[in-house]
């Protein structure tokens, strides 16, 4: 009736069957070739009892299911590949048009110019910040296709220095060594960092990746945090009062004349000079006027040594010194006369003073030819003493050190 068969009837059932075990089989917990060849046995055991129950004879079933097994494995083995291959392929081409797409956007809505080139120099990836950076104008996708070194021919003239910049950019593609930070600097004052990285897969080598980021700012506050520790560096050497250099940067200089003078065997003096009875002159007139005091006579001093290699320093207090280099004991104490004269003819009003009227100073020299064996400081030590012995023997005079024995000028 309505042309049913048994053997119709036996063949839907087996292939009801065969659907609802295969399903069975996809949920166990196996890898999928075993999942797979589980299914294709499961397959033939019913293909197996519907051919015996059909033919009413298990060995004749048995016979065709012996050579079919064979085309069964080799078959399902190879539907097996084919649906694997496939699978993969359109899940990796899948999760490739994704990441693709998220590299597009992310490239096109980067802060840095971004511009990858095909290994042929032809672009394949620019963004709007390149174009912008460059001033090439329009669209970046209608730039795809076209040689990069084009696009920099026709822009380079907005660069610092064109030509090194064409030239760096053909070195380095050439060698395909990573490049970080180059800067490159643009007419308009612009300063952008450059990084190239060339790029492989596995072995193969696939392209250029350039990328250049605006460190124009950082770069300014670089150069004004340097302006600002050197003007630092510079006022910490410097003497807030007399605007000579203080006795910080006078330490230093020592050194570095001391070192000198030792390896050439050249003389090296030091003047260590203060005003005389200038605690008096303090009480007598205040603070401010021993200020302008201390001024006018670190300005005498200045204008005595200006044309000298010296170096004129506040050293404390009233104290100043003056460090020679390559004078011998004569030029020091020719030097310290006429700072002295200078400061005593300026008449600076000094009533307070035991032996004079007017400001006057005593100086303490020192000449020495620098070896290993005497440590830097020796030399201001020894003028200390010597400045010391001025003051002993009567004040506004110079006393030279010299193993215990001064030669004074008294005026």
């Amino acid at each position: 009736m309505f042309g049913i068969t048994a053997s119709g009837i036996i063949g839907a059932a087996t292939i009801i069957v065969m659907a609802l075990l295969s399903g069975w089989t996809v949920r166990l917990p196996y890898r999928p070739f075993i999942r797979f060849q589980l299914m294709n046995s499961i397959s033939l055991l019913c293909v197996f009892f519907s051919l015996s129950f059909l033919f009413k004879d298990i060995k004749h079933a048995a016979t065709i299911i012996i050579y079919l097994l064979p085309a069964s494995f080799i078959g399902g083995c190879l539907v097996y590949l084919v649906g694997r291959y496939i699978y993969i392929y359109r899940v990796t081409t899948s999760q490739h048009k994704k990441l693709s797409k998220m590299f597009s956007v992310m490239v096109q809505n980067a802060k840095t110019g971004t511009m990858i080139e095909t290994p042929e120099r032809e672009v394949a990836v620019i963004n709007q910040t390149f174009c912008d950076m460059f001033d090439i104008p329009g669209p970046p996708n209608q730039y795809v296709g076209l040689k990069s070194n084009q696009l920099f021919l026709s822009h380079a003239p907005m660069l610092k220095d064109p030509a090194r910049f064409l030239k760096t950019v053909e070195s380095t593609v050439y060698s395909k060594e990573s490049i970080v930070d180059e800067e490159i600097t643009f007419i308009n004052g612009k300063i952008y960092a450059r990084d190239y990285i060339p790029i492989y897969e596995g072995h193969v080598y696939i392209g250029h990746y350039w990328e250049y980021r605006d460190i124009t700012e950082k770069k300014k506050a670089e150069c004004d945090l340097r302006k600002a520790n050197k003007k630092l560096e510079m006022l910490s050497m410097k003497d807030g009062l007399t605007g000579l250099n203080n006795r910080r940067s006078l330490d230093k200089q020592l050194e570095i004349e001391w070192e000198y003078a030792q390896k050439e065997k050249e003389p090296l003096s030091f003047l260590l000079f203060d005003i005389d009875y200038f605690k008096a002159y303090n009480d007598t007139y205040g603070h401010i006027q021993g200020d302008e005091c201390l001024k006018e006579v670190a300005n005498i001093a200045k204008s005595v040594v200006f044309d000298e290699p010296a170096f004129v320093a506040r050293y404390g207090g009233e104290e100043f010194g003056i460090l020679l280099p390559r004078a011998n004991q004569y030029e020091a104490i020719k030097m310290a006369e006429a700072i002295r004269q200078q400061v005593e003819q300026r008449g600076i009003i000094h009533q307070a003073s035991d032996l004079f009227k007017c400001v006057t100073i005593s100086v303490g020299i020192m000449t020495v030819v620098p070896s290993e064996n005497i440590p830097p400081i020796s030399i201001v030590h020894q003028a200390d003493q010597a400045l010391y012995e001025a003051k002993r023997t009567g004040r506004n005079r110079i006393s030279v050190y010299s193993h215990h024995k001064e030669a004074d000028s008294n005026v």
